[in-house]
């Protein structure tokens, strides 16, 4: 493995920005070796609001350098998320019977009214249950656990949450179909309030069938794909040279993702709709993130040119040997031959190829340009874990009789 692997934990700086928080997608990783282990241990649970935050970033900072877990439980976006929280949330710890942590997660203690007269007591897993806030859309979304230990402090987590009668629903949004579906064995009623594909390419992979530039892993496509992507390159060539460039200041990465979000917007603004960087909670939260994370290079901002002529422009997260694509903005073109997304997207590829990560990972999403240029990753799952109450029987009774209708 090659490139970023692991990225320190960076010291939050104080903020008295305000935002409101986010909802989830979560990715899969591969399963570990020590994933199904179904010996019950016994780890005792714990929830208690936060008040310490520098407290509180000495110990996940700690179990994530014992994790091996995605970004999205790193340090680096748990302490931007809670940096702009009104009200701090509820910290879950599963911990040995020497008192070390195995797991830790954060939850949202929220009331959701659902067809404006039915009132549910939720905790969210990093999910404030705001939407706007939680327009960020968490993936990978799980507990942060000691690694291998994820199923036996889930089941020691649940089991503490079991004796409080403080909730009627638990929502993990953005969990990996593993973490899904080991969540569906555990006694609870379940429902899929929300799930998706997701696609990634394994450069690791690549490299070990000597693919090692854009026309190698080029040549590993469909057929259709192959061919817009050869005519497209060359149509762009006619400006000048292909090659894609990183925001290395904070100067440069203000510049590219102000002409990101340029094209991002027209593009929706094209379709009558807002695009994600219209929301002021979305970009205050991202601003913070690229602030912290672009000197220790969790994240990068790129632009993909043809000599002076720029046409994409990609926001990606880095960690552990992953690359993890987050935001685009495309030049529309006059010309349909023109595939802005597909040669920038290439021209990344081909630098975290030869760059030595591991995985580039599309993350949630069913389109089709994804699946066109990657392999199948995780489906995408935001999940209900339910109390057998009443009034959540009555919901599911109603659900079911919705669905019949339609048929």
């Amino acid at each position: 493995m090659g490139g970023i692997k692991r990225q320190i934990c960076i010291p939050k700086a104080e903020s008295d920005e305000t935002f409101t928080l986010i909802p989830l997608s979560v990715r899969e990783e591969q399963p570990s070796p020590h994933r199904n282990a179904n010996i019950v241990q016994p780890f005792a649970g714990s929830l208690t609001p936060v008040t310490n935050i520098d407290a509180l970033r000495a110990r996940w900072c700690a179990l994530e350098e014992k994790s091996d877990a995605a970004f999205f439980l790193s340090w680096q976006w748990i302490g931007t998320w809670l940096s702009g929280l009104n009200t701090l949330p509820y910290l879950l710890a599963v911990q040995s019977p020497n008192g070390d942590d195995i797991a830790l997660g954060l939850f949202c203690r929220v009331t959701e009214t659902r067809q404006k007269w039915l009132k549910i007591k939720q905790l969210r897993l990093h999910d404030t249950g705001v939407r706007s806030a939680d327009a960020i859309t968490i993936e990978f979304n799980s507990l942060l656990t000691v690694a291998g230990m994820e199923h036996a402090a889930w089941a020691a987590a649940l089991k503490h949450l079991a004796t409080r009668s403080d909730w009627d629903e638990i929502i993990v949004s953005g969990a990996t179909g593993e973490v899904s579906s080991f969540l569906g064995k555990q006694g609870l009623v379940t429902h899929r309030r929300a799930e998706t594909t997701s696609a990634k390419v394994n450069l690791t992979d690549l490299r070990g069938k000597n693919i090692s530039d854009r026309e190698g892993y080029t040549a590993t496509l469909g057929k259709s794909t192959r061919s817009q992507i050869r005519r497209s390159a060359r149509l762009y060539e006619e400006h000048g040279p292909l090659y894609i460039e990183a925001a290395e200041t904070q100067d440069q990465a203000d510049t590219f993702m102000a002409e990101l979000g340029h094209h991002h917007e027209a593009k929706w603004q094209a379709q009558g709709m807002k695009g994600a960087t219209a929301n002021a909670d979305y970009m205050a939260f991202h601003n913070r993130l690229i602030a912290e994370s672009l000197p220790a290079g969790g994240i990068e901002i790129l632009r993909a040119r043809a000599g002076d002529y720029a046409f994409g422009w990609l926001y990606n997260f880095v960690y552990r040997g992953n690359v993890l694509f987050y935001l685009s903005g495309f030049r529309a073109e006059d010309d349909n031959r023109l595939k802005p997304g597909l040669i920038t997207h290439t021209l990344a590829i081909e630098r975290h190829l030869q760059g030595g990560m591991d995985v580039y990972d599309f993350m949630g999403g069913t389109n089709r340009y994804k699946t066109n240029l990657g392999e199948p990753g995780p489906d995408i799952i935001s999940l209900a874990l339910q109390r057998k109450t009443a009034k959540l029987r009555v919901e599911s009774w109603g659900r079911s009789l919705k669905s019949r209708l339609k048929k």
